[in-house]
């Protein structure tokens, strides 16, 4: 019996291609791009009282049996080089470094079955692109509550939602979701996003019905307030990792979490749901 295998990947709309581009076969007119953008940290909130975003990066639904084969992670640091004045003009850094993280941020990711994801869930007008309430049949921020200082007056949902963002509440984790045994939770870069293995670094079958989805949350930095003096530092090794180097070069304004995203792999077997 053969078998067929199938990635399943991040695409988020992407407020820095604005009037530049487009995918021709998207269903709206929105820009995207590879990955779901990470808002900066709320305004006038401790970091020590910020809220960590939530992000679905991908997600399939079983029902029978199938195999996750491999896992992509993706992330990249970054800032405006215009520093907030039009147009934006994102400058960005893949991480590569597997444990990177800020001193007052980081990052986790989390394998899950979901047993209870509700298809028939209705979704509030509040919902846009790559911008979902709760939970979602697509790659999204997900949030519970939020505020935003720019919204269509006619639904209340964000322009583009990494902007203006002033208030958010992720989702309660809820108890349908059941981290995966063999990985589950982790903190580091270990399936890098360009990896030539990255089609066979797992070997987990999953049987029953439900979803496979691979999340993850984000605790924002703040280059204002951070401690460890990596947005003032002025000399480096030539041997410091390249996100540091970054860091360090655009201390002027300030680099942040700017884009994470994620892929699943299954293989399934010729026959089987």
């Amino acid at each position: 019996m053969g078998a067929k295998r199938y990635e399943i990947s991040t695409l988020g709309i992407d407020e820095g291609l604005q009037g530049l581009s487009s995918d021709p076969f998207a269903p709206t007119g929105f820009t995207s791009y590879a990955g779901l953008r990470v808002p900066v940290v709320l305004p006038g909130v401790s970091q020590a009282n910020m809220p960590r975003y939530r992000f679905l990066l991908a997600t399939r639904r079983y029902n029978g049996k199938t195999k996750i084969i491999g896992i992509r992670q993706g992330l990249t640091i970054g800032c405006d080089a215009n520093a907030g004045t039009p147009p934006e003009r994102p400058l960005e850094c893949n991480v590569t470094t597997p444990g990177f993280r800020f001193s007052d941020g980081n990052v986790s990711w989390h394998l899950v079955k979901e047993e209870q994801a509700d298809r028939n869930f209705i979704r509030p007008q509040t919902d846009t692109e790559s911008w979902a309430f709760m939970q979602s049949e697509s790659p999204a921020m997900l949030y519970q509550t939020f505020t935003n200082t720019t919204v269509n007056p006619q639904t209340g949902a964000p322009i583009y939602y990494p902007l203006g963002l002033t208030a958010y509440t992720p989702p309660a984790t809820g108890t349908h979701w059941r981290h995966i045994a063999a990985l589950g939770n982790f903190h580091d870069l270990r399936f890098p996003w360009n990896s030539p293995e990255a089609w066979d670094t797992l070997n987990i079958e999953v049987e029953g019905s439900g979803r496979i989805s691979l999340y993850a949350t984000v605790l924002q930095t703040n280059p204002a307030t951070r401690s460890n003096g990596s947005n003032t530092v002025t000399a480096l090794s030539s041997t410091a990792c390249p996100e540091e180097s970054f860091i360090k070069d655009l201390s002027a304004v300030g680099v942040v979490y700017w884009r994470v995203f994620g892929s699943l792999i299954f293989e399934d077997l010729m026959g089987d749901a």
